[in-house]
């Protein structure tokens, strides 16, 4: 008994001192391989010791939190914890800004939440009615796109991608957040949908697309314990993309071909949620549905170039489709900064945007509802600029309005020396700083303007893009006006009058109209131009007060 008892602390002795050193020899050498921990991390580095840290006593503060976070065999021990945390006491340390749990194992973003609850925009606009003119101004800014994208012959299109509130609102948990009860409320959702019917904005609605499979699709359309459509779904999804743009641009495209199904434990992205809580075994749910996806091989297909600006939604849609058998080129313009699926660029800042878009066949906006508040990530507006309208900001409420003049005023005071120096007289005398002497001369100036009438407020009619017939007479009607101030061209005019028997009238409009036809021929007129550029009028650059 005794030898046996003396092998049986020897036992228990070696498996203590392995379980003690592992982590060291882990830690060491890496030998073991681990499944790395899901979510955003930010390592930290590993401090020096210096005479600075060792005398303020935080060397070894630094040190203690670098060792928790390298220690050997880390991972499979916080999700052994974790594991405990969530089958005992359905607790985790996943904060609820980043996952809302819903009813029977349902996971919700936080962000979709909200906007069930119509109260998102309060992190976007100060209230209901500043966050409506905001959407209006975007919709109007994005029908002007559109029009001037439509005369080079490129679509654009805004996709509306649902979000899983809106499709199963009934696994959301009851008085998620009672902080906020203001009223009116406002989702971007609807508001979108009603302005881009109303102006005649191009739209794909998936949203209601999905309402209307719910009740009958044999497939989950969000995953249980995901945030982003399933990826059957998005499958899905992406045939009917492709069939609306060969409505719109009134082309033959390849199809998709989507292959037989099959039901699976959830492959990423499907359980992203569920991911950032580090379990060891997955949360009990259903199996999804998976399927492979080709291309019908059409001979006579064209293959169109596509750029998409839009949220992390696509990416399960570029993922699963053979993108270069159905498009010539695809760039996808994460949130309208980094650039995938692209040989060439990888951010915008590389690019020549309007050559870009001018080179396209379509242009897409595909956001999700909880995203659309973030007006295309500033997309439209650097569009506009690009290609040549110069005030696409301009669709702005007053006091935005007031406040671009007075910059504007300012610029322009500091330009002048004289008007600097009538300034600084100024601050000395009434004991202020220059900088306020100057904001507050260019306020007078702004408001004198207003009451006077002589500052030409913005009107959204201003920036709706004219079609193209009134588009070429008004460059005809530029270059008549142009022609009439030129002596020697009125002369050749005249004898080109008399030789072909024509009024000189008809003989200076014929000589307009071949110069824009030239112009348009060689791609050297801007095209198209807002109200404000027909008639222009000079610039005052200097300051009256």
């Amino acid at each position: 008994m005794g030898r046996i008892k003396v092998k049986y602390d020897l036992l228990l002795f070696v498996l203590l001192m392995v379980i003690l050193f592992i982590p060291i020899i882990q830690e060491w050498t890496g030998v073991f391989p681990v499944k790395p921990l899901n979510g955003v991390f930010v390592p930290t580095t590993k401090p020096e010791l210096t005479f600075e840290n060792y005398k303020t006593n935080t060397y070894q503060a630094q040190i203690d939190k670098y060792s928790s976070e390298n220690f050997g065999m880390r991972e499979p021990i916080l999700r052994l914890y974790n594991q405990y945390l969530w089958d005992v006491f359905r607790k985790t340390y996943v904060s609820k800004e980043q996952i809302v749990f819903g009813k029977d194992r349902w996971f919700y973003e936080p962000g979709s939440v909200s906007d069930h609850e119509q109260r998102l925009f309060r992190y976007f606009a100060a209230d209901s009615t500043q966050m409506a003119s905001m959407l209006s101004k975007e919709a109007q800014k994005l029908l002007h796109l559109q029009q001037i994208l439509e005369a080079h012959g490129v679509h654009l299109f805004v996709c509306l991608v649902p979000a899983k509130d809106l499709i199963y609102p009934e696994y959301i948990p009851e008085n998620h957040d009672t902080t906020y009860q203001g009223t009116p409320k406002i989702s971007a959702r609807f508001y979108n949908e009603d302005n881009f019917t109303r102006l005649g904005i191009n739209h794909l609605n998936l949203e209601q697309w999905f309402l209307q499979i719910k009740d009958t699709a044999d497939f989950a359309l969000f995953p249980q314990t995901g945030m982003h459509w399933s990826k059957y779904a998005a499958l899905l999804s992406a045939d009917t993309l492709i069939r609306y743009m060969e409505h719109l641009g009134g082309i033959n495209m390849k199809n998709l071909v989507i292959g037989p199904r099959e039901y699976d434990e959830a492959r990423r992205p499907d359980g992203d949620l569920e991911d950032l809580l580090n379990l060891m075994r997955p949360v009990r749910k259903p199996k999804y549905c998976y399927a492979d996806c080709m291309t019908d091989g059409d001979p006579t297909a064209t293959k169109p170039k596509i750029i998409v600006i839009g949220d992390s939604f696509w990416w399960t849609i570029a993922d699963q489709l053979p993108l270069k058998e159905i498009f010539s080129r695809a760039p996808y313009w994460y949130y309208n900064n980094t650039i995938y699926y692209d040989d060439r660029y990888n951010s915008l800042d590389e690019l020549d945007l309007a050559e870009e878009l001018l080179s396209s066949d379509f242009v897409v906006l595909s956001y999700c509802a909880t995203q659309q508040y973030r007006m295309n990530d500033g997309f439209t507006q650097k569009a506009l600029k690009a290609l040549g309208v110069k005030d696409s900001d301009a669709i702005m409420d007053s006091a935005s309005f007031v406040e671009r003049e007075i910059q504007r005023t300012i610029a322009d005071i500091l330009a002048s020396p004289k008007s600097m120096e009538s300034i600084r007289e100024k601050a000395k005398q009434f004991n202020k700083t220059v900088e306020k002497a100057v904001r507050d001369d260019a306020k007078w100036i702004v408001n004198y303007k207003i009451q006077n009438g002589t500052l030409n407020w913005p009107k959204h009619d201003d920036y709706i893009a004219m079609d193209s017939a009134t588009f070429i007479e008004c460059e005809i009607q530029r270059t008549i006006k142009s022609l009439k101030s030129n002596p020697e061209a009125m002369q050749s005019i005249r004898e080109k009058a008399t030789k072909y028997n024509k009024t000189l009238d008809k003989a200076l409009r014929d000589d307009a109209l071949w110069v824009v036809n030239h112009k348009i021929q060689q791609g050297t007129l801007k095209w198209p131009v807002n109200n404000n550029d027909m008639n222009p009028k000079p610039e005052s650059h200097g300051i009256q007060q």
